[in-house]
């Protein structure tokens, strides 16, 4: 937890053009790969038990 609290004492040696380019470069990042959310798993579970459908 003491890192992110030093962050602003670690960005104060930086100047207005590493900064820009250092936020630029985090907004601008993928991060590429699967993410499974169980809860929405689990929703849609619910959701697909739950549906009555007609017959045509």
């Amino acid at each position: 937890m003491t890192a992110t609290n030093d962050l602003p004492q670690n960005l104060a040696h930086l100047g207005t053009p590493q900064l820009r380019s250092l936020l630029t470069e985090h907004l601008t990042k993928q991060e590429l790969g699967l993410y499974w959310e169980s809860s929405a798993i689990e929703w849609d579970a619910t959701l697909n038990a739950n549906i009555v459908l007609t017959r045509l």
